[in-house]
């Protein structure tokens, strides 16, 4: 496993899902005893970098998606609208449908690390059955066409998605489920990372990589759609993990804040000094 794991935000300064280019300075931090002999419960930590401060600005397309998500809250009612998940050739995808004007749906996906909006045609057939039509905006190479049908009996949704542009991406089937997000800390390799706050005789002994996938994952039980190909490729094959925005600095917890930093101080110290790091 690369070193290509660092903050949700920094994915959107560098190349890919946290930093993937140069790292930012440790300023040369070296762990002590001292956070393991403290009272965590009694006081916090300072920080040294904030996971929830990093980075540019949020983008224009998370606050899409959350406009989209409030949209979303208003037709919960309708059985179509919600997140149908499931696999999307080699990943994850969120097709999340927010609502219904006359016969005009909207909604979006989340994927792979990317937002896309969709609109189209929904056709309704019977009690149960609703066929749809959408498409992506087309301003991205990589965008195209959906067709699905849900079954709302079934609570499936069946389809296939085609590249406006042809040749620039593979045509894919998929077949999702209907699920509900809820943000939990018990689940994961790693669910103390989230539940409370770590000292450095939590982290003091673990591998660099150990150390990258414990942080990843708590952006991954907030629903961070990762770019980073690893990343998405031990996310996306667990049963918890749903792909639901590509910005979710807001959702961290002050804990997850704290373990942030102390895990990433750790990082970064392995890296320097690999040679000497009781190994």
């Amino acid at each position: 496993m690369s070193k290509c794991y660092r903050y949700p935000l920094v994915l959107f300064i560098l190349s890919s899902f946290i930093g993937c280019g140069k790292k930012q300075s440790s300023d040369n931090i070296v762990p002590t005893d001292s956070i393991a002999k403290q009272d965590t419960k009694q006081a916090m930590r300072v920080l040294k970098i904030d996971a929830r401060k990093i980075g540019p600005d949020k983008s224009s397309e998370q606050s899409r998606i959350e406009d989209a998500i409030r949209l979303m809250n208003e037709n919960k009612n309708l059985e179509i609208v919600g997140y149908w998940v499931g696999t999307f050739g080699h990943n994850k995808i969120n097709i999340a449908l927010a609502g219904i004007t006359n016969d005009q749906a909207i909604g979006y996906t989340v994927c792979a690390g990317n937002y896309r909006p969709i609109t189209g045609q929904v056709n309704v057939q019977g009690d149960s059955i609703y066929i749809f039509d959408m498409d992506e905006p087309g301003t991205d190479p990589y965008d195209g066409h959906f067709q699905f049908v849900i079954d709302t009996e079934k609570k499936t949704l069946e389809g296939s998605w085609s590249p406006f542009k042809k040749g620039s991406a593979t045509a894919k089937k998929f077949n999702l489920t209907k699920q509900e997000y809820t943000y939990r800390t018990n689940v994961g390799n790693y669910p103390q990372a989230s539940d409370r706050l770590l000292t450095e005789i939590d982290v003091e002994n673990m591998l660099e990589e150990e150390l990258a996938f414990m942080r990843n994952e708590i952006y991954a039980r907030h629903g961070y759609s990762f770019k980073d190909k690893a990343m998405r490729s031990a996310f996306d094959t667990t049963s918890w993990y749903i792909p639901m925005g590509i910005d979710i600095r807001e959702n961290l917890t002050d804990v997850e804040v704290q373990n942030i930093d102390l895990i990433y101080q750790y990082e970064e110290y392995y890296a320097e000094n690999y040679d000497s790091y009781g190994r």
